[in-house]
């Protein structure tokens, strides 16, 4: 048989296009599944309650957002001498358990604890995360649930976050005005200056080409425009509030620059605490009796101590 003349060449063209779109369709299946993952995390529900904690007077509870949906959690009053209370969001894809250690400390010093399951965690309504855009609103239910307790003075209501958590403390705070103070914990700047580190770090696939793919499709997703999302600008906003950050040094989902970064941006009161090899998460257990020195005194200089001390 003859071949027509550069079959050989056009047969390889044609296979390295091939190979090319393939390539192109795996790329973007992989940018979109990971943008999912993103915006629509795995669900799970907390193994462990308050009283594993030895917290023995806590409730379930629920209350609703603005756009109506139900959130639910847990609500430990707090101390008759004290009447403080802090509202305690975690990270993605965890729920109203990922905080409860930090929660136990504070308890054992008379403060009140809300811990709940964010928007389309856990075992809370909706069925999309926008990485702390929307979530401002879970936040306003919350502080709304305090001030109808009476336990609860509402000039003492203070804000604990852990990344996501954190972003969004930062940025509810700014935009309500009960809040007294923020613990905010492995905390990003915005998303899209953490683009190419979160995407390697929370779907393993390489900065690029992926990242701008993930954004694009977490974007079409949720319909919102991910440069909105800047906690670097909202932090200035929280003064003369107190705002705490605290990061683990060697955090390599949302490396310790972003703490600097949010600490310079922000006003006094501030404060920074920067945890010796620690990393993401566990910043507690790296070191609790610091852990501990820092917050309580952080809340003493901001009015919210038992006592006027820790």
């Amino acid at each position: 048989m003859i071949r027509p003349r550069n079959y050989w060449r056009n047969l390889a063209l044609f296979a390295l296009l091939n190979l090319v779109i393939a390539s192109v369709v795996v790329g973007l299946w992989l940018a979109y599944s990971r943008a999912q993952i993103l915006v629509h995390p795995a669900r799970y529900q907390a193994e462990r309650t308050p009283i594993d904690l030895a917290i023995t007077n806590w409730e379930e509870i629920t209350f609703v957002t603005s756009d109506g949906l139900w959130l639910r959690g847990w609500f430990t009053p707090p101390a008759p001498y004290n009447r403080a209370a802090v509202i305690f969001l975690h990270g993605l894809g965890t729920n109203r358990e990922h905080l409860l250690g930090e929660a136990a400390r504070l308890v054992a010093h008379g403060y009140g604890a809300l811990l709940f399951d964010l928007r389309n965690h856990g075992a809370s309504d909706g069925n999309i995360t926008t990485l702390g855009y929307v979530e401002v609103e879970d936040v306003r239910g919350a502080v709304n649930f305090l001030l109808a307790r009476s336990e609860v003075d509402p000039q003492r209501i203070a804000l604990m976050g852990h990344s996501m958590g954190a972003g969004t403390a930062i940025r509810a705070a700014a935009r309500i005005a009960h809040v007294r103070a923020v613990i905010a914990a492995s905390a990003y700047t915005s998303i899209e200056d953490n683009i190419a580190d979160g995407v390697e770090g929370l779907t393993g696939l390489p900065a690029f080409p992926f990242a701008p793919l993930v954004i694009w499709f977490g974007e079409h997703e949720t319909g919102l425009d991910i440069r909105q999302v800047r906690p670097i600008d909202d932090a200035p906003l929280i003064a003369p509030r107190a705002l705490l950050l605290i990061h683990g040094q060697d955090d390599a989902l949302i490396p310790v620059r972003n703490a600097w970064q949010l600490y310079q941006a922000a006003r006094e009161p501030k404060q920074l605490y920067i945890v010796p090899n620690a990393g993401h998460s566990g910043l507690l257990d790296a070191s609790p009796r610091e852990w501990e020195r820092q917050v309580l005194g952080f809340f003493a200089r901001c009015g919210l101590a038992v006592d006027g001390g820790p």
